[in-house]
């Protein structure tokens, strides 16, 4: 199991309490080092809007909102996200072969 988040992100603080209380172990890895091989793997199994955290810091900083965001086109949305990693919802794991973004982790491990 991958883990990409922030250190200091709450999110992602709680998200690996919870993997350690359930004895799951993983590898956390800087969201902000990803490079286009990994958001493509990403996307070859969500979609690019399951992506940013459109109420978060870095949304507010690029003025980014829901319609904003459904008017731009992939690449744009794409060059985007690789410009400002931060912009991801957090924490993104890959595991199994799926992508689980933001609290979805939570029905990972029952």
């Amino acid at each position: 199991m991958k883990l990409y988040g922030i250190k200091n992100c709450g999110s992602v603080k709680k998200a690996m309490e919870f993997l350690k209380v359930k004895g799951v172990e993983f590898e956390f890895l800087d969201i902000k080092k990803i490079d286009e091989d990994i958001l493509n793997s990403w996307l070859e199994k969500r979609e690019i809007k399951d992506l940013p955290n459109l109420s978060g810091t870095s949304a507010r900083k690029l003025n980014l909102n829901k319609d904003k965001m459904n008017a731009l086109a992939k690449e744009d949305l794409k060059k985007m996200i690789l410009e400002t990693p931060s912009l991801i919802k957090r924490p993104v794991i890959e595991y199994k072969g799926q992508i689980y973004i933001a609290k979805e982790y939570e029905n990972l491990i029952s």
